[in-house]
């Protein structure tokens, strides 16, 4: 019982150690507790569960907040808040991200792809002990795993570029863990076949009906994340297969959430799509949590596991002490103004549900700005889920942020994914329109684009008050037009769930040509290869919450190297075989402007 206890107590805390580029799980040398692990089912779903809590920590959810919003013209700094947290958080704000700066190390999604790791090298010797783990437990642990080890790279792709590609399990201390990067095309295609094979022995969401419906790696999830990569790669390199390919994984999703609606199930009845309607959706997506509308969210309750990443980011009273949170959101999110230019906040919900007016005109120093996150962090709407006068409500009372540590952290819900899909399609055509002598005597690409507003119009009048402002065909009806509607509903809808910066990548690189994804940048220097040009509209977009810095800001980001983070001094100092982003210059060299 002893040596069971000690064993448990070293798989499940050694995540923590820091050892090399790859934040590994080091199971002690001595192999006879490595034997005797891996025999019961419950050793096994150990490991599934300590994969998916490896994705609760502070250090996770603050990075996908950063990566995701802070670094997009979502959020600015607080600036009261002091010493090294406010000046690396105000690097990466102003561009002037250096190497050593705390949030571009990259260990925690390396501790769960090993986690990830050792369940897909041990787990299929615990059929042969334990009767009770059959083979389709294992294959969906597998399943679930390649899916989650996916997602992890997904994310390190698209925030660093070139990384280290691992499927061996690390268990102790003397496995060689000095790998180099590989090219992201490379790690993108490993993940996307890894995830074909995932979606194969998938668990259905349908079997559930608690917050495994959407806790779990569904075959739901694994489609929404091939989707996403294929939209991802399809931008990249302009493959119309690609995305062709995120179309049909689109449709899946959307078809299996249109089979599992339920009536009844706590959300209004809504045409076609079963979405909340807009009163009642920041209640059921972030207080209630695990909505119809979800596919994927990471699972905080409060107790046992605490959301602390929202809480000290975006959390007005950040622990319960009336402090400051670090981030705050910027101008943009101005009533009436950027963010809901089709409409007035007095009629479009999201006005509400993303940020609230906390009654301050400045952004300076020592004062919380005008607008706060409400998204996430408030356990209040802040109006009436039956109100029929959005604008009657109340837009600057501070809301209760009691239980904000128990809110979700929401990888993939519906909308998004028929947003991905009208992205496709209009990508699609725009492409097509390109070539010379293009023509479209049939229609087909218009009803393309009419495809693609339709879903675009759903998601946006679901959250109008009245229907008389929403979103007219005839006003956006060229691909040209339909592609900027697309960023700005994504923008409306999904603020604040990590997704903006990945929208503006992919949108530089629809339009931009030359882009080697098959070559890791440092390499491409060495070649004498210049790197490609930032699209300059999707600079204009980025500049819009720094005011009179917008402009040098945009400048650093010129090429493509500089829109991916540089990689930690300390992994490049563990890691000799590792290259640095060459558009990064050594901490000692850097200067800073803010």
């Amino acid at each position: 019982m002893i040596t069971k206890l000690y064993k448990i107590m070293c798989v499940g805390c050694a995540a923590l150690l820091m050892v090399s580029c790859i934040d590994t799980i080091i199971l002690p040398d001595d192999k006879t507790v490595e034997e005797d692990f891996w025999k019961q089912k419950s050793d096994v779903q150990l490991i599934v569960n300590q994969a998916y809590r490896s994705m609760l920590s502070e250090n996770m959810i603050s990075r996908l907040v950063i990566w995701g919003d802070l670094r997009s013209d979502e959020l600015i700094p607080i600036a009261s808040v002091t010493g090294s947290l406010v000046e690396d958080l105000t690097e990466i704000n102003m561009a002037n991200t250096q190497e050593d700066n705390q949030f571009v190390t990259w260990g925690d999604l390396y501790s769960t792809i090993n986690y990830c790791n050792l369940v897909l090298s041990s787990a299929e010797q615990v059929m042969g002990e334990d009767p009770s783990y059959t083979s389709g437990d294992y294959l969906a642990d597998c399943s679930q795993m390649l899916a989650l080890r996916s997602l992890c790279y997904f994310y390190l792709v698209r925030n660093f570029r070139d990384v280290p590609y691992v499927t061996e399990a690390f268990k102790n201390s003397s496995q060689n863990r000095n790998i180099p990067q590989s090219a992201p095309d490379v790690v993108l295609a490993n993940c996307l076949n890894d995830l074909e094979s995932a979606e194969k022995n998938a668990i259905l969401a349908s079997a559930y009906n608690d917050w495994r419906r959407v806790g779990y790696f569904t075959r739901d999830a694994i489609q929404a994340l091939m989707a996403d990569i294929y939209l991802w790669r399809a931008s990249v390199n302009h493959s119309a297969a690609d995305y062709e390919q995120a179309i049909v994984y689109c449709d899946k999703v959307i078809a299996s959430k249109k089979a599992q609606h339920v009536l009844g199930f706590g959300e209004t009845e809504m045409p076609d799509y079963p979405l909340a309607e807009g009163r009642t959706a920041f209640r059921s997506l972030f207080i209630t949590k695990n909505a119809e509308e979800s596919i994927l969210e990471l699972q905080f309750d409060g107790t046992t596991n605490l959301n602390a990443g929202h809480g000290h980011y975006l959390n007005h009273y950040n622990g319960g002490n009336n402090s400051a949170p670090y981030l705050y959101a910027s101008d943009i999110f101005n009533f009436g103004g950027t963010v809901y230019k089709t409409g007035t906040y007095t009629s479009d919900w999201r006005a509400l549900m993303n940020t609230y007016d906390n009654g301050k005109t400045a952004q300076t120093v020592g004062e919380l700005g005008g607008f706060m996150v409400r998204k996430y962090v408030s356990q209040n709407a802040n109006y009436s889920p039956n109100s029929t006068n959005m604008s009657a409500e109340s837009k600057g009372t501070l809301s209760d942020y009691a239980s904000s540590a128990k809110s979700n952290y929401i990888v993939y819900r519906l909308p998004d994914i028929m947003m991905m899909k009208a992205e496709a399609l209009t990508a699609i055509v725009a492409q097509k329109q390109a070539v010379d002598g293009y023509e479209d005597p049939d229609g087909e690409d218009v009803k393309l684009l009419q495809t693609a507003f339709e879903l675009v119009e759903k998601v946006n009048t679901r959250s109008r008050e009245t229907t008389i402002e929403t979103i007219k065909w005839n006003t956006y009806n060229t691909a040209e037009k339909l592609e900027a509607l697309i960023l700005e509903e994504r923008l409306r809808e999904l603020a604040f769930e990590g997704k903006r910066w990945y929208d503006l990548m992919r949108y530089n690189y629809r339009h931009i040509e030359g882009v080697d994804y098959n070559t890791i940048l440092a390499v491409q220097k060495d070649n004498g290869k210049t790197l490609v040009a930032t699209y300059q509209p999707m600079l204009d977009l980025m500049k819009r919450k720094l005011g009179a810095k917008g402009n040098a800001v945009a400048a650093k980001m010129n090429n493509e190297g500089r829109l991916y983070l540089p990689i930690s001094l300390t992994e490049l100092k563990v890691s000799p075989l590792l290259r640095q982003n060459p558009e990064y210059k050594s901490s000692d060299d850097y200067s800073k402007n803010y």
